[in-house]
């Protein structure tokens, strides 16, 4: 998924998928009134199906953020 938003600083990626952590750019948004817990919860139910999950910035070198999700394939 990818967003247009400011992104996220290089220095602040590892701290992204923690509880409670909200960067330096959260404040510039129009609505700021996040709890910092979505992408911990991403993080978490994506670890506990045996995946990943990373920011990037985007392809297209818009402004925003690019979050990838990787899941193992699990063989029929």
């Amino acid at each position: 998924m990818q967003d247009h938003g400011a992104g996220v600083p290089l220095d602040e990626r590892h701290l992204i998928f923690e509880r409670f952590a909200r960067g330096a750019v959260a404040g510039r948004r129009s609505s700021s009134d996040g709890a910092g817990l979505g992408l911990a919860l991403v993080d978490e139910h994506v670890r506990l199906h045996g995946g990943n999950v990373w920011i990037e910035d985007r392809l297209d070198d818009e402004p925003g953020a690019r979050f990838v999700i990787e899941l193992p394939a699990e063989e029929l």
